[in-house]
């Protein structure tokens, strides 16, 4: 699975919650900002959205990408 992660600079205040409890070192500080440094590593457990008090941080889960061949044998299933 993939995972977009995001984090709302203007209403991060660069406390680093976020930081210490990503297990996969998702989040690095730039400027005194979070930014998501390492999305492919995200695991989608979400604990950095549940620790941001800002609610700076979402994390969505991103579609897989189908190859036009998987469509079309899809399309003749379906």
């Amino acid at each position: 699975m993939a995972f977009e992660v995001m984090v709302d600079i203007q209403k991060c205040n660069g406390c680093e919650e976020c930081l210490e409890v990503c297990t996969v070192s998702v989040f690095e500080m730039r400027d005194g900002k979070s930014i998501p440094a390492r999305v492919k590593e995200c695991l989608g457990c979400q604990s950095c959205v549940e620790i941001c008090k800002e609610k700076a941080i979402t994390v969505k889960e991103l579609e897989p990408e189908m190859s036009e061949i998987a469509r079309m044998l899809l399309k003749d299933i379906l």
